[in-house]
């Protein structure tokens, strides 16, 4: 598989940077800061640049300043997203228990992730927001690479009390540098908090910036002032979906705005995108109060599916990049995956990491953002696999995707190039390929972890 990046170990065994960077002297440039804003459950038309609807001000003045993603694939849900960008593997190298939403521990120990590989070249690592990749502390973030951490080890909280789900043993998953926390405030302003002292902490030295937001997911509580303009939405789930997503709008251009008046927007990336497809139903009172039922409250229009699902509602989602290199006010109308951000950070930090006995699944496409590569991308092929025994399964082979939304669902097939809303089946017209796509499921398959 051309897109394949074939490094080979779970050693690293070395991480060349491009020149001589002297990371303590001052008179050589530091490499480009990393930073990566995740989105929790937001949908494709849930932002201003997709749906006009919606006010989204500083995502829009952010793919003015750089790249919207047209085709930004992730995983269908929270945990085998974080996965993927984080190790830059699809989640079932790891096991099946790693490609769906769970408190176990999704990496095995001193896998290699973005935060240790950056780590281990002077870059300071600070993860703010939703972890979600194993819910005790000694599967926490500092374990896998993260200086700092702060935020759940767990997946979704109460917005305002800070815990997980009602009579769950990992009800308690609030913390800063693994040691329990308790204070007050809504989620989204105090990782914002802290987000910003660490900007202004690691001013003066490259770092990598993980902010997992756990705001769009529910439970949802704003207050009255993110709800200002929005009289006009006549249903009130969506109107308080709407003020969690100006919340989050607003947290983004905090970010965005100190990175700027610390003038360190000339050597730093700013990926913004969503975890997976939008939640569509939440039957309410999972989590602490208060947290109320909601229906029909987000959107993924004009995608087919929604979060969970393979179709591309469930895993295309909102994506922005700006940064060194990239030219403002474009589009990357080519595919790409959760998978490849691993590699293409390392190139865009200046090296690259060479593995033994060990396959990563993403490729590094940072000469196509930025316009400079000498040959055109070619077809991409993604691998899908959803659940604990891999119900929902797809690939994207090219132009086609085959899929199975389902265990006991058929295959479909689609040409996503001239149908990306997934309206005509083909499986019968092009059976040759049907069975390609097939063969290159297997193919994906074999490499998985037992």
């Amino acid at each position: 598989m051309k897109s394949l990046i074939r490094w080979r170990g779970w050693c690293i065994l070395a991480l060349f940077w491009a020149g001589a960077v002297n990371l303590a002297g001052q008179d050589q440039p530091l490499p480009a800061n990393i930073v990566v804003l995740l989105a929790d459950d937001l949908g494709w038309g849930d932002v201003s640049y997709h749906n006009a609807t919606v006010r989204t001000p500083n995502l829009e003045r952010l793919r003015q300043r750089g790249l919207e993603l047209d085709q930004q694939y992730v995983m269908p849900q929270c945990t085998p997203t974080r996965v993927a960008l984080l190790s830059g593997r699809y989640p079932s190298r790891f096991g099946l228990h790693a490609c769906q939403a769970s408190n176990a521990r999704s990496l095995p120990p001193k896998t290699p992730t973005l935060a240790s590989l950056l780590q281990a070249q002077g870059y300071a690592t600070g993860l703010f927001g939703k972890w979600h990749l194993g819910s005790k502390m000694e599967w926490g973030p500092k374990h896998y690479g993260f200086d700092f951490s702060y935020g759940s080890l767990a997946g979704a909280v109460g917005m305002l009390d800070h815990r997980y789900r009602l009579n769950s043993p990992y009800s308690r998953t609030w913390h800063r540098n693994h040691e329990w926390l308790q204070e007050e405030g809504h989620v989204t302003d105090l990782t914002v908090r802290e987000v910003l002292a660490f900007l202004q902490r690691n001013r003066n030295q490259p770092f990598f910036l993980y902010v997992p937001f756990h705001t769009v997911h529910t439970p949802l509580v704003e207050e009255a002032k993110w709800f200002e303009g929005l009289d006009h939405v006549t249903s009130k789930d969506r109107k308080l979906y709407l003020a969690a997503v100006r919340h989050l709008d607003w947290a983004v251009g905090q970010i965005v705005a100190e990175i700027d008046r610390l003038q360190l927007s000339q050597r730093t990336y700013i990926l913004f995108l969503s975890d997976n497809g939008a939640q569509v139903r939440h039957s309410g009172n999972q989590y602490p109060a208060p947290d109320p039922a909601l229906k029909n409250f987000s959107s993924n229009a004009p995608l087919r599916g929604e979060k969970t699902q393979v179709y591309e509602g469930g895993i295309r989602v909102p994506a922005l990049l700006s940064g060194p290199g990239i030219e403002a006010g474009s589009r990357f109308e080519a595919p790409l995956h959760a998978v490849d951000w691993l590699p293409t950070f390392l190139a865009a930090a200046g090296g690259e990491v060479r593995m033994q006995n060990f396959k990563l699944d993403g490729q590094n496409l940072l000469p196509w953002l930025q316009g400079k590569a000498s040959r055109p991308l070619g077809p991409r092929n993604f691998y899908w696999l959803w659940g604990s025994k891999g119900q929902r399964a797809a690939v994207r082979r090219g132009p086609w995707k085959w899929l199975r939304n389902g265990a006991n669902r058929p295959w479909e097939l689609y040409r996503i190039d001239q149908d990306p809303l997934e309206t005509k089946e083909l499986s019968a017209q092009f059976p040759e390929e049907a069975a390609a796509c097939q063969k290159f499921f297997q193919q994906m398959q074999a490499m998985d972890a037992p």
